[in-house]
């Protein structure tokens, strides 16, 4: 018994160590990264220099989106998707963000309205975008029926 109660204690031990190791999946941080590739159907700009940073400057006409794409993969690992955006010189852009599976953007979403001037961190949780333990392929900021003036994001990983 008492070398069960070890073994108990020991497994304790090591699964929140083991659950500390997750790294992000940074799909994009001052580039593309980890193999990540654009699937844009707005008008972007990579790497676009702003103070010390160098976000994707992103544009578009109705319905355009900045789109990441990558191999399929697994979000078992992943709660949330992660990023900085900045509203630019106007701001208030309705923008949804979508998980994207089979490089099409899955049905459920959830809307943002960025700040003028103003880098603020979003924190999306996979569950709302109903990709949480699924497989997925891309990440996805949409436009809405209308142009939207240019807006800058950058740091975008799951975590």
């Amino acid at each position: 018994m008492k070398h069960i109660l070890l073994a108990i204690a020991a497994c304790t031990t090591i699964l929140p160590a083991l659950a500390q190791t997750t790294s992000p999946f940074v799909a994009y941080d001052d580039e593309l990264k980890n193999d990540w590739q654009n699937w844009s159907w707005a008008k972007v700009q990579f790497s676009a220099p702003v103070g010390g940073a160098r976000p994707i400057k992103v544009e578009g006409e109705p319905w355009s989106g900045l789109a990441l794409h990558h191999e399929a993969f697994s979000s078992a690992p992943f709660t949330k998707v992660s990023f900085y955006i900045n509203g630019g010189v106007e701001g208030g852009q309705s923008l949804t963000v979508k998980a994207m599976a089979d490089g099409k953007p899955m049905e459920a979403g959830y809307t943002i309205q960025p700040k003028a001037k103003t880098w603020a961190v979003v924190v999306v949780p996979l569950k709302e975008l109903a990709a949480a333990n699924k497989t997925i392929d891309g990440i996805l900021l949409q436009g809405g029926a209308d142009s939207y003036k240019p807006y800058y994001v950058t740091r975008i990983q799951f975590e």
